[in-house]
């Protein structure tokens, strides 16, 4: 906006004409103010690179490649030194020799229009590639997954582009000032409009965080008391069939049975005492950098007998690959043992295709995203955000218990998981969290 204020001023100054500032000055003005429309191609260039570098592409190899190419620093810097150079020809007789007097029968006043020199190609070649380059980023910006972020970038692209196209009538005498000032006006009101929206957008998701975390914290007592009951359910179970191996002698199949009872005993006596000291925050977590490719595999691995029994399959990209993320590999494992879980119980039995597939992004060195499709029957839009919160299931023996943890687990990593899409195909999850300690990221939808 401050550029197009000083382009603005450029254009006013012209029509100046007062014995009280000569033509030297207003020339010197209209030099130094054209600092606007030079600035406005690297600004705009990294105003969307910004952008881009907080989304995520969608699967279109083309339009990524396009947008490596013309939004990383590099051309940012080459395109600030282009205007540098441009700007300063700008100042010399080869940019602008000097000011001729004419009059706007239109308007009945007297005005000034510059003489270019014979370096003003110079000029024109920047206008032309800001052209090329808001073209460019509107198919850059129909790329983008994050619908916030996506709505605003083709809001400012598609705005600037109508916008330049009005300002090439600066170049016509007797119209400069009445079409590209009535331009002016539409655009700023329509980015102040968009701006508006997608900061409102952003509050309202934080808002719904911040409740949502409130929501858990106020049952997390009464978890803990469930927690506590099945607890004891849990420590008479075990202590009988430690001792029925010790008072007599079992059958071979029998004394194998009772071993899976006993294993399967100290694996859910582990788990409830994670969920308990979780739930009460009695514990700190350890994180470390982590390959969240094996954390995946592990949770896959600890699954197998119930992914064989329902012929589900697994797929990770990239498979052999190292991803590393800052994490606590237990509680993180336990989060994908979760999801696997469900993905299987929501299969329907008649699926042909029963794959389950992780896609692990390393975005941009600040966060790793895991994109997770199951081949369940879909969530309603209206429970994307209910299914998040505890004894919302749709299983009529599920607790509710098992995305709301994976959310308390994901919200403690400074991460998020949240639904992308849904339909009767499957469901598209997508969890983002650091890859280190002292990064802040920002939510992609």
């Amino acid at each position: 906006m401050l550029c197009i204020t000083f382009w603005q001023i450029d254009i006013a100054i012209l029509y100046i004409v007062s014995p009280n500032l000569n033509e030297g000055i207003t020339l010197f003005l209209f030099k130094l103010f054209r600092l606007g429309p030079m600035v406005a191609l690297p600004l705009l260039l990294y105003i969307c690179f910004e952008v881009y570098k907080s989304s995520v592409p969608k699967t279109n190899r083309f339009l990524d490649k396009v947008a490596k190419l013309i939004l990383n620093k590099k051309m940012i810097f080459l395109s600030f030194i282009s205007a540098a150079i441009v700007y300063g020809i700008n100042w010399t007789n080869y940019g602008i020799k000097d000011l001729r007097l004419l009059n706007n029968s239109h308007l009945h006043l007297d005005y000034y229009f510059p003489v270019y020199g014979i370096l003003n190609w110079t000029f024109i070649i920047h206008l032309v590639a800001f052209l090329i380059l808001l073209v460019a980023l509107i198919f850059v910006g129909n790329s983008l997954d994050h619908g916030k972020m996506k709505s605003f970038l083709k809001t400012l692209v598609i705005s600037s582009l109508i916008l330049f196209l009005f300002g090439w009538t600066n170049f016509v005498p007797s119209y400069q000032i009445l079409v590209s000032s009535i331009a002016v006006l539409i655009y700023s009101i329509f980015i102040l409009l968009s701006f508006i929206k997608m900061y409102n957008d952003f509050n309202t998701e934080y808002l719904n965080v911040v409740q949502r975390q409130n929501k858990l914290d106020y049952i997390g007592n009464l978890t803990a008391s469930l927690i506590h009951e099945v607890k004891n359910s849990l420590s008479i179970i075990k202590g009988y069939s430690e001792i029925i191996p010790s008072i007599q002698k079992l059958e071979p199949q029998t004394e194998k049975i009772m071993g899976q009872v006993i294993t399967s005993s100290n694996q859910l006596s582990k788990l409830v005492n994670a969920y308990n000291q979780f739930l009460k925050n009695d514990i700190e977590m350890e994180f470390e950098s982590k390959n969240v490719v094996n954390s995946i595999k592990m949770a896959a691995q600890m699954m197998d007998n119930m992914l064989k029994e329902q012929q589900v399959h697994i797929e990770i990209t990239p498979e052999n690959k190292g991803v590393n993320a800052y994490i606590n590999n237990t509680y993180f494992t336990q989060v994908f043992i979760n999801l696997i879980k469900n993905a299987i119980e929501a299969t329907p039995s008649d699926r042909l295709e029963r794959v389950i597939k992780f896609n692990v992004i390393d975005f941009d060195n600040t966060k790793v995203i895991i994109d997770m499709y199951d081949c369940g029957c879909g969530i309603s839009r209206d429970k994307w955000d209910k299914v998040f919160l505890p004894y919302n299931s749709s299983k009529s023996e599920g607790t509710g218990l098992g995305l709301p943890f994976c959310s308390k687990v994901m919200f403690s990593h400074r991460g998020f998981i949240d639904i992308v899409s849904s339909n009767s195909d499957g469901t598209h999850f997508r969890l983002q969290i650091p890859k280190n300690k002292f990064v802040e990221i920002d939510k992609v939808s």
